[in-house]
Order: structure tokens, then sequence, then C-alpha cells
């Protein structure tokens, strides 16, 4: 049950990196330049309050230079790539395990 949640989850969120990298071309064809959407950007725009309170756990609860080093490196990301990365996780981790060799399901 869980690896389907995660497999479901793993789609939609791959779906949104793939919205997200679609977005960046028509930016980049429109201004005639390549346009990158950071995460942290589109976070912003999208739910500034959720990435609020998310900078609130993360302060309050491992420091102030852990929230500098996430904005730094993970959220620095490109947004497609970023969801297409944590997307492909999570359907690494639903996938069903192989069979033994020489074992027939």
């Amino acid at each position: 049950m869980l690896r389907a949640i995660s497999r479901m989850v793993g789609l939609w969120v791959v779906a949104g990196g793939f919205v997200a990298a679609v977005v960046d071309g028509m930016k980049s064809i429109a201004a005639s330049a390549p346009v990158i959407t950071s995460a942290f950007a589109a976070w912003s725009e999208l739910a500034p309050s959720s990435l609020g309170a998310l900078r609130g756990m993360v302060e309050g609860r491992i420091g102030a230079s852990a929230w500098s080093t996430v904005t730094g490196t993970v959220l620095a990301l490109p947004t497609w790539a970023l969801l297409g990365l944590l997307g492909a996780v999570l359907i690494a981790l639903g996938r069903r395990r192989a069979a033994p060799i020489g074992i027939v399901p």
C-alpha cells in the first residue's frame, strides 16, 4: 500500500517538474533568453506562508546556519530539477523488489 502511494506521489511530483520545465521554456521563449526559476523563487511566489513556516521550523530546531545552507544549496536548484529528483526518489522507493534469481513469482 505504501509503495503504491509512494509511486503515485512520485509520478505527480515528476509531472509538476515537467510543468515547471514547460513554464521556464515558455518564459525563455518570451524573453528570448534562458530563464531558469529557482525552487526558492517558485515557492515564495506560490506559498510564501508555508516557506516562512518551514524557515521558522528549521531555524528553531536546527539553527539559522542550517536554513542558509538549505536555501543556498537545495532551494537554489531549478524547480524542474528539484521536483524531478524528488519524484524519481519517490518512484524508486515505491518500486517492487526484484525476485531472487531462479525464483519465478
